[in-house]
């Protein structure tokens, strides 16, 4: 008899969220809660077991299968050509904890704690962790994420499966705040934490209907599991006191900031107040004035201060429609570059526009917002590409003069680069990997120049003996000899994990794709 809680769809196509993958699939399966409205230990179990069979189920028809979120990711990473797709983005339960809940050792407290299952989008979080709810409705406890992305329409399994960042300064990627994971394979339902890090108590897994498992290996490799350790059914977030951010954009000349975006140190850079550090910064610049103005060029900074956020601030939201007005903007822009390249340059001022448009508000106390305020899930954006290349904090410039060069090769590409600051995240296949990494996006309209010069990119990289990885979840070119250079010994000590979690070769080739499979994380 089917399932009643699980829909499928034969031979359909997945296509993700920015519409610019588009995959033959066998089977897409969507999975519910049974009483969606009704979080509960005993619905967990039950979805979990219902999760179990589906992939025994496609263990048992020879199929590949991957699950996937809010379908944000650029690229293919998260599907697989004739396989099973398991959509969770219908599973979004929260749970708070109470003191007796949390292991003697730990060194969290039960009211920084949140556990999220695996669908609930990142922009839910913030709301559930800031405001008042039926999750967390003492008014004490109002908590916030320490980072996330700048756009939260991802899921937090598939935030973490590929490591979104945002670009608070001293903070790592969304998987540096998840404290416990809970992993289901097709005859394992595991409750994964730190060995050196306790936090729930040991009965708390059987709640879940898991087993426990400390290990800090096991734990660091699925922080960043890419979808093939099996599928992340709940995840633990750890927040912190809710904050207030205080944002200004300014424009300031690429000469000033050169220095403060090589190390950090704001000293004479020109941002609002020097003697402050700010919580987040980023900066934008034309690639095409960098080569042709140097020093003179225009870079767009947006600062944000850490304030204070008083106990009583009440918080509102305008979490955006995935499909809203401007949807088709940027495929409008890229249409017009096509007809004629010489429209390039407005091109790129529009798209500047569209990404620093809900920046714009300088420093004034009654427009401070929350985080979950100031990133709000974003609409979908169709004509739009964006890469993500991970340098060392010292090598940020020589990355933008490389990236200006090799623009000159491709001129029509209507895109911008945004520098993004991340700390060394913990998971084994973190991309974030430098201590600090400074991430630099390009981003921009989907056209073949702006294609040829993501690859062109990462060729001039290597030629120049740059180090550098690049974003899972993005548009990316990575090769199996890219990635041991990037990641060295942590291929093989995330294989090495990956087969004690999935000690089965069948199973573990369900758990792949020809991605995973062509850069070396199916040995």
């Amino acid at each position: 008899m089917p399932d009643t809680f699980v829909d499928s769809r034969n031979a359909a196509n997945w296509v993700n969220h920015h519409e610019n993958v588009s995959i033959p699939v066998a089977k897409i399966l969507t999975v519910r809660n049974e009483t969606p409205k009704s979080p509960s230990y005993a619905g967990m179990k039950a979805t979990a077991g219902r999760l179990q069979q589906v992939i025994r189920d496609a263990l048992a028809a020879g199929k590949r299968i991957r699950a996937v979120g809010s379908h944000w990711s650029f690229s293919d990473i998260p599907a697989v050509t004739n396989g099973w797709i398991v959509e969770t983005n219908k599973l979004d339960w929260r749970f708070a904890f109470n003191a007796n809940d949390i292991h003697p050792e730990s060194h969290v407290t039960h009211d920084e704690l949140l556990l999220c299952q695996c669908g609930t989008l990142i922009a839910r979080i913030n709301e559930t962790l800031e405001s008042p709810n039926n999750v967390l409705p003492n008014s004490q406890r109002r908590k916030a994420l320490r980072t996330s992305g700048a756009s939260n329409g991802q899921t937090i399994a598939g935030a973490l499966g590929t490591g979104v960042h945002g670009s608070a300064l001293d903070v790592g990627g969304m998987e540096s705040q998840v404290l416990g994971i809970q992993l289901l394979t097709a005859n394992r339902n595991m409750w994964i934490e730190r060995a050196s890090a306790p936090v729930m108590q040991d009965a708390f897994a059987a709640r879940l209907g898991a087993e426990l498992v400390r290990d800090d290996t096991l734990f660091e490799a699925a922080l960043v599991s890419l979808g093939s350790l099996g599928i992340i059914h709940s995840v633990l977030i750890c927040a912190t006191g809710r904050y207030l951010l205080n944002t200004s954009l300014r424009r300031i000349r690429y000469g000033q900031i050169k220095a403060a975006l090589n190390s950090l140190d704001f000293r004479g850079s020109g941002i609002p107040d020097e003697s402050r550090r700010p919580y987040f910064f980023q900066a934008i610049i034309d690639p095409d004035d960098l080569w042709e103005e140097g020093d003179r060029a225009k870079v767009y900074c947006t600062v944000r201060y850490k304030e204070v956020c008083e106990p009583n601030r009440q918080v509102a939201y305008n979490l955006k429609k995935e499909n809203g007005d401007g949807t088709d903007l940027p495929k409008l822009i890229g249409d017009i570059i096509k007809l004629d390249p010489a429209f390039r340059d407005l091109a790129t001022w529009l798209l500047m526009e569209i990404l620093l448009k809900e920046q714009s508000e300088i420093g004034k106390p009654e427009k401070w917002k929350t985080p979950g305020q100031a990133y709000t899930f974003t609409d979908a954006r169709r004509g739009v590409a964006s890469s993500g290349f991970g340098v060392p904090l010292a090598q940020v410039s020589n990355a933008l003069k490389i990236m200006a060069e090799a623009f000159r090769s491709h001129k029509k590409a209507g895109v911008v680069l945004t520098c993004r600051y991340v700390q060394k995240s913990p998971g084994i296949l973190s991309f974030t990997r430098y201590d600090p990494t400074c991430v630099i996006d390009i981003d921009g309209i989907d056209s073949s120049a702006t294609q040829k010069l993501i690859k062109l990119v990462a060729q001039r990289f290597e030629a120049a003996g740059m180090p550098f990885t690049m974003h899972w979840g993005k548009t990316n070119h990575l090769t199996k000899a890219r990635v041991r250079a990037a990641f060295g010994g942590n291929i093989d000590r995330w294989n090495t994990a990956r087969r004690t979690l999935l000690p089965d070769q069948a199973e573990r080739d369900a758990f792949s794709n020809d991605f995973i499979d062509a850069v070396g994380l199916n040995a």
